[in-house]
């Protein structure tokens, strides 16, 4: 049933299989991941898909996310990027340990504004591949709103139709473009600490969280379309424009679990689908295999990845809490 809103989705491009543009920079996996499992639903269903991998962390160059998809252009590094990710180690060092404040936050927005900016000027300054691509004349452009680079890519090359997709759960920033309800009153926002049951302090916390949830993500899409008027004109179409523009937000959302929320038929949720439920493609490799049956009961601990484990602090590695929780 997770999988049915895509499969419907599917469904209406009828017969002939349509040409795709995934656009998915590498900066993190598990948003390769999630764009890279759209890709390869695309690509069983007999379409023609494309991946657009912009190279931002050279250390998951071969994380492509794909198993089925084999078209696949990467555009190497802006070297400004390139020079920020040097220093990648000893920024996630910091996450472990960072007190939660607005100026730390703040920080780290603004690299990543800077990033995803710099690495943007490097694909759409690129006249050879833009002429390439759009001599391939795609149907539909799908791209994360992690970034605005891949809907304005899809604009520059004349692609007649687009879908936005999200890793999370929702993202305001999309929902403030597209005229979708924003309720922080009873709706937790998407970096929110509380639940939808919440106090009044609670309320003003969340309300706090969701504007700068909203403000972390716009200034990454001003950052970048001011680039594109740099280079294109003050003409080129502003962000809110773009996302109005798209067919469909398809976010990462299980709506079984999440959250309540008012939503527009444009949003649609295919939360899980990173998720194999087939065995045969579930296989354990012999390493993963043999270290879960050592032991009757084994606990995986996963942070996530961006707080990487091989930055945490030695003290941290003691896991006492699981003491807590005897066998």
């Amino acid at each position: 049933m997770i999988h049915f809103p895509l499969l419907l989705l599917l469904s209406l491009v009828g017969c002939d299989g349509y040409k795709f543009l995934v656009y998915s920079p590498i900066f993190g996996y598990s948003h390769t991941n999630f764009m890279g499992a759209i890709a390869d639903t695309l690509t069983e269903a007999g379409h023609d898909v494309t991946l657009l991998m912009p190279i931002m962390d050279t250390e998951q160059e071969k994380k492509t996310g794909v198993k089925l998809t084999k078209k696949i252009v990467k555009v190497p590094g802006d070297p400004r990027v390139i020079e920020m990710m040097r220093y990648e180690g000893e920024i996630l060092k910091q996450i472990w340990t960072m007190e939660p404040s607005i100026f730390a936050l703040m920080q780290i927005a603004t690299n990543m504004t800077k990033s995803f900016t710099f690495q943007c000027e490097k694909v759409f300054s690129d006249e050879a591949l833009m002429k390439q691509l759009e001599d391939e004349k795609f149907d539909v452009g799908i791209a994360e709103a992690f970034s605005i680079c891949g809907l304005g890519i899809f604009d520059l090359i004349k692609i007649p139709a687009s879908i936005v997709t999200f890793s999370g759960v929702h993202m305001e920033a999309i929902a403030a473009a597209i005229g979708e309800p924003i309720a922080p009153s009873y709706v937790p926002g998407a970096i929110a600490r509380e639940g939808d049951r919440m106090s009044f302090v609670g309320r003003v916390k969340n309300v706090i969280d969701v504007v700068l949830d909203r403000k972390f993500f716009t200034n990454i899409f001003e950052s970048e379309i001011s680039a594109f008027r740099r280079r294109f004109g003050p003409q080129f179409k502003g962000y809110e424009e773009l996302f109005v523009d798209a067919s469909y937000v398809v976010t990462n959302s299980n709506p079984y679990l999440d959250y309540p929320r008012p939503m527009l038929h444009k949003t649609v949720p295919i939360g899980g689908i990173a998720v194999s439920i087939d065995p045969k493609k579930n296989k354990l490799s012999a390493e993963w295999d043999a270290l879960l049956n050592e032991r009757n009961t084994t606990v995986l601990v996963s942070f996530g990845s961006i707080a990487k484990s091989i930055y945490m602090p030695h003290k941290y590695m003691y896991a006492n809490g699981v003491e807590e929780y005897p066998p």
